[in-house]
């Protein structure tokens, strides 16, 4: 499993914690013993390579810690019980004990929180099974077999195999439910089941599930809340800018205890041996004791091998509890809840391959039929559109196909038809011909028009002895070179603006490629985008706003239990936060460790939700402009 790209509270706490040990120097209880009884101001090579490997960067894993304390305190290297030691290796030792109690608590809220996580999203799953109108009906249905194995199981008589057929019977409907409690006894909760739908057992059943996660979820967050209030605090131990032995020695010992009374591995007060009751723990009636065993309660004080016994016994022990509740309450298992449809799937195969079957040429077509289509689409929308683009990019498009030298040579003819005019009916010299194609270039016809005028009072006879004609066939010149122009600039605007002609033809095909991309995208990244990470966005900010607003006040400070789930909801929205982009993440992050700040009280806490909601939305998206 990899590493998650963004750090839990504990391990923020325990980076904290353990920067904190190695910046604060720390002196011996007395330093007049060290020139007198250590003959070297180093710790023996056993110690020191312990304190090196937890002084690392990376903190040692709990297996490669249990190593270390096992070495520690092995009789040959114990050194808490042998007279004359060191200063300096008592020093080592204490160093080694408090970084070894830091990780020990950071690993222990870190396993408490995901226990609590756990245990809330089974505790959704089965509060989604209620609200739904058929929840108990499908989970009464995805149980039953399971159901009827047990109770059956429970029927047979020991004896040769044959026996036990013969005893088997369809069991009593009392047994294939859980016993009704608070009704005093189990003959009254079976009378009450056998009048009972079996529908209402399953729903009554899936509300006692309910109330069992949500005490061992309660439970697990009170824990958290403590280890939060009372972490390790090494700094507040330094007396002038300086660490002693003894103070560290006190704060391990602290911590230790504190461990103890969360994983109620017993009261850290005396060794000795109790007589104590272990079984799965259940809340309320639902409490059944198992088997008394004889143990030994931890020592008072933190040693090596009192850790050591925390990290086999104590952790162990708190894990396999949570196991337990899961197995016993926790959501079904895969199989219990897709057996269904496993059991549905070979004849819904089998029709189906049958249907194929008789429909293989039909299908057949429709499938030549969709891939031309989709290959239409890529070449003729996608494809040959790029293409068009990439040549105008590179040549400029097609326009009209208006030669400029058309134009010149229709302006060239008009101007020597005028000209020609002018020599004839105006009798002009060179110096009024000039001026009078200029007159034309500009588009000054009057010269012509007045010829024009002057034919049309006798047509018949201008026509066939005048310059009617001529001057008509002037004018249809004059008509063409004007369409030549325009066709010219006409083309030169359609030139220009072939790259935008180009693009609103390939904008639908984007867009349609875009709209399948996001569908695709959407399907194959699951709860990681989309409307899965907003809405698990929106509903932790509303539990934690919620929380925030319903806690108990204590002071302005909030108990416990409230304190440890406003930090299991904040590991939540860490979890959320490895989503997002690295540029914001950090931003998001330092916004959600104000709710886990022990200095901060509850109204301050709810000025940070104000915040969130205010930087960063409903879901999470807004960014920076």
């Amino acid at each position: 499993m990899g590493k998650s790209p963004t750090s839990s509270f504990s391990e923020e706490q325990l980076k904290h914690n353990l920067g904190a040990l190695s910046s604060i120097p720390l002196t011996v209880s007395d330093p007049s013993k060290l020139s007198a009884e250590s003959t070297s101001p180093t710790p023996s090579k056993k110690l020191k390579d312990a304190l090196d490997e937890l002084s690392a960067s990376d903190p040692p894993s709990m297996g490669k810690l249990a190593h270390l304390l096992k070495d520690i305190a092995n009789p040959s290297g114990n050194i808490s019980g042998i007279a004359n030691v060191s200063p300096v290796d008592a020093a080592a030792e204490a160093e080694i004990l408090a970084r070894a109690v830091t990780i020990i608590w950071s690993n222990v809220t870190d396993d408490l929180i995901d226990s609590a996580l756990e245990l809330d999203d089974d505790l959704t799953y089965w509060e989604i099974g209620l609200q739904s109108r058929w929840g108990a009906v499908i989970y009464l249905v995805q149980s039953l077999p399971n159901r009827i194995f047990h109770a059956v199981g429970s029927t047979l008589t020991p004896g040769s195999i044959w026996n036990q057929v013969k005893s088997i019977h369809w069991p009593k409907r009392g047994s294939l439910f859980r016993p009704l409690h608070g009704y005093g006894s189990d003959k009254i909760s079976d009378q009450l089941a056998a009048i009972t739908s079996p529908v209402r057992l399953t729903r009554n059943e899936m509300i006692g599930n309910v109330r069992a996660l949500q005490f061992s979820r309660d439970a697990a967050a009170r824990r958290v809340g403590i280890l939060a209030s009372q972490a390790p605090n090494w700094a507040g131990r330094e007396t002038n800018g300086m660490l002693s032995t003894e103070s560290m020695e006190d704060e391990t010992t602290r911590v230790y205890k504190l461990l103890c009374v969360v994983l109620e591995t017993g009261p850290p007060d005396e060794k000795t041996v109790h007589e104590v009751s272990v079984g799965k723990r259940k809340p309320k009636k639902q409490v059944k004791l198992a088997e008394t065993k004889t143990v030994e309660l931890p020592a008072p004080e933190a040693t090596a091998q009192s850790l050591l016994d925390l990290m086999t016994v104590g952790l162990p022990e708190a894990r396999n509890n949570l196991r337990d509740t899961l197995k016993n309450y926790g959501r079904p298992s895969f199989a219990t809840r897709y057996w269904p449809a496993f059991l549905l799937l070979p004849p819904c195969l089998y029709y189906a391959g049958r249907l194929f079957g008789n429909n293989k040429e039909w299908l057949k077509e429709q499938l030549v039929n969709a891939k031309e289509t989709v290959r239409g689409f890529l070449v003729q929308w996608v494809w040959e559109p790029i293409e068009h683009i990439t040549k105008t990019m590179r040549g400029g498009g097609e326009g009209l196909g208006v030669a400029p030298e058309t134009v010149k040579t229709d302006r060239e003819s008009l101007d020597r038809m005028v000209m020609d005019l002018g020599k004839d009916y105006y009798h002009m010299n060179d110096q009024q011909l000039e001026k009078l194609k200029d007159q034309v270039n500009a588009g000054d016809l009057e010269s012509v028009l007045k010829v024009y005028e002057s034919e049309m009072r006798a047509p018949i006879k201008n026509a066939i002895f005048g310059y009617l004609i001529r001057t008509l066939l002037i004018q249809v010149q004059k008509t063409k070179t004007d369409l030549s122009v325009a066709l010219l600039q006409l083309d030169s605007l359609l030139q220009s603006q072939q790259l935008t002609f180009a693009f609103v033809g390939i904008a639908p095909s984007i867009l349609v490629l875009w709209m399948v991309w996001g569908w695709i995208r959407n399907l194959t990244s699951g709860a990681k985008r989309g409307k899965g990470r907003k809405r698990r966005y929106f509903y932790g900010m509303r539990s934690i706003e919620r929380l925030l607003i319903t806690s108990t006040k204590e002071d302005g400070r909030m108990n416990d239990r409230d304190r440890g789930m406003l930090i299991v909801d904040v590991s939540g929205l860490r979890v959320w936060a490895a989503g997002i982009k690295r540029s914001k993440r950090e931003a998001f992050l330092s916004d959600i460790r104000l709710f886990e700040d022990q200095n901060l009280d509850r109204d301050d806490k709810l000025r940070v939700v104000d915040r969130i909601w205010r930087c960063w939305g409903i879901d999470g998206t807004h960014s920076i402009t």
